[in-house]
């Protein structure tokens, strides 16, 4: 698999550029340029995917007791910790039980 690609360059006047409708027909390119792809790392394959609803770091899956030692070592309290995660205050008091 190569890691380039062509791109193809259209250089357009404002006026063009105003008058310009998605899908409209440039004509020929000004210009071809051999550029290099972009690649992204296989996701699949990172150790443990974060994600969630937009509030602290949200780790998919559950918290471990290290995860929750490592924040405790850096001085958070529970609170702190469970907002950090994205889970209710509740939520890390039922993981700590189960440690």
């Amino acid at each position: 698999m190569s890691i380039y690609t062509t791109m193809k360059v259209w250089q357009l006047t404002p006026e063009q550029m105003a008058a310009y409708k998605p899908g409209m027909d440039l004509g020929e390119p000004d210009r071809i340029e051999k550029v290099k792809l972009v690649v992204f790392p296989d996701f699949d394959l990172l150790p443990e995917q974060r994600n969630g609803r937009g509030r602290g770091i949200h780790i998919k899956g559950r918290m471990t007791s290290r995860d929750y030692e490592i924040q405790r070592n850096r001085g958070l309290n529970d609170v702190q910790i469970a907002d950090l995660y994205g889970i209710k205050l509740d939520t890390l008091q039922v993981y700590k039980s189960t440690w």
